[in-house]
């Protein structure tokens, strides 16, 4: 897909508050009191090509709380329906397939997902944080969820698969155990390089439906877009850095309620900025992922950020932060 080229990400924060900008005065104070200017970026060179960026989609079929009105099986169709509005084809989602043996019904929201012509990947059968399992028992769980992938593929199964809580291990001997029993079993890992938290803004968001709190609502979109940008223009700053060039991102998302209400405005966002969706194939191709850290942080910590930290490099601040404990608090 291509979208509208002419502005480097610098702007995607600048471009994401206009299209979203709401005039309630109590939104005014939300932002005023706990959004953090984006004073900490250094300026861009001006790009010398689009921010190319492949879209993906992690937890299904369900994430976080449904908010009232609003059924699992709609959040995935209005997911579904704004990426193929924007002409995005072939996305992949990553999938733990023990939520259908809890609910058989979330059957269909993977079978819808697979007759839009997206693919599924795996994502562990239980949503295991390896850091808390040995690698035999991560295995195990890799395996598990091989079947149902099996059986929902139209073709070969996909052979990409993603750590939850992008957490690969917290012993050199555990993350090497399980990275050859991937590659042996051909497997390729999925890496993030842009990631905001996306999940944090849905049990908020459910929580607002449920009270009708329409100012409250504005400024989860405002803090969601503020912290989309900001994550991508750090994430674009650090590849320069690490690289010496602008690379190929992977954005996580997830199946969320509020992932799917907003999900039209953050790509018209990412759209006006100059961003160019691509498929995980494509940005994959780029020779960044085949590099390897080596690193057992023991911590939730994206592509960019190992290779910093096994390269002991020097990276930019990191972002303005989430602003987590007033989505903590908001429609309480």
């Amino acid at each position: 897909m291509h979208l509208r080229a002419g502005r480097p990400p610098a702007m995607l924060r600048e471009v994401m508050l206009r299209r979203s900008r709401p005039s309630l005065c109590r939104v005014m104070m939300y932002t005023l009191l706990f959004l953090t200017p984006l004073s900490w970026l250094p300026p861009l060179p001006p790009a010398a090509a689009q921010t190319e960026l492949a879209v993906t989609v992690d937890d299904l079929p369900t994430h976080g709380e449904a908010p009232p009105g609003m059924t699992r099986l709609e959040v995935a169709e209005r997911l579904i329906r704004s990426l193929q509005r924007r002409g995005i084809h072939g996305l992949y989602g990553f999938m733990n397939g023990r939520q259908v043996r809890a609910d058989p019904k979330h059957l269909e929201i993977l079978e819808a997902w697979a007759a839009a012509g997206f693919r599924l990947a795996n994502h562990t059968y239980s949503h295991l944080n390896l850091d808390s399992v040995n690698a035999e028992r991560f295995i195990e769980d890799i395996e598990a969820n091989e079947s149902l992938l099996t059986m929902l593929a139209r073709g070969p199964a996909a052979k990409l698969f993603r750590y939850p809580y992008l957490r690969e291990g917290n012993t050199l001997e555990k993350r090497d155990t399980v990275r050859r029993w991937l590659a042996a079993h051909n497997y390729r890992v999925a890496p993030v390089t842009v990631y905001f938290e996306d999940w944090a803004w849905n049990d908020p968001y459910a929580r607002c439906r449920s009270r009708d709190d329409r100012p409250a609502i504005a400024w989860l979109k405002e803090s969601f877009l503020q912290a989309a940008a900001d994550r991508l223009a750090w994430s674009d700053v650090a590849a320069r850095r690490i690289f010496g060039r602008p690379i190929r991102h992977i954005l996580l998302l997830h199946i969320g309620a509020f992932d799917a209400v907003i999900l039209d405005e953050l790509l018209e966002a990412y759209a006006a900025a100059g961003v160019r969706v691509i498929s995980l194939e494509d940005a994959l191709r780029d020779p960044a992922y085949a590099e390897d850290p080596k690193l057992a942080s023991g911590e939730e910590l994206t592509f960019l950020q190992q290779l910093g930290r096994a390269r002991r490099l020097r990276l930019p601040p990191g972002s303005a932060p989430i602003p987590r404990h007033v989505l903590e608090t908001v429609c309480r």
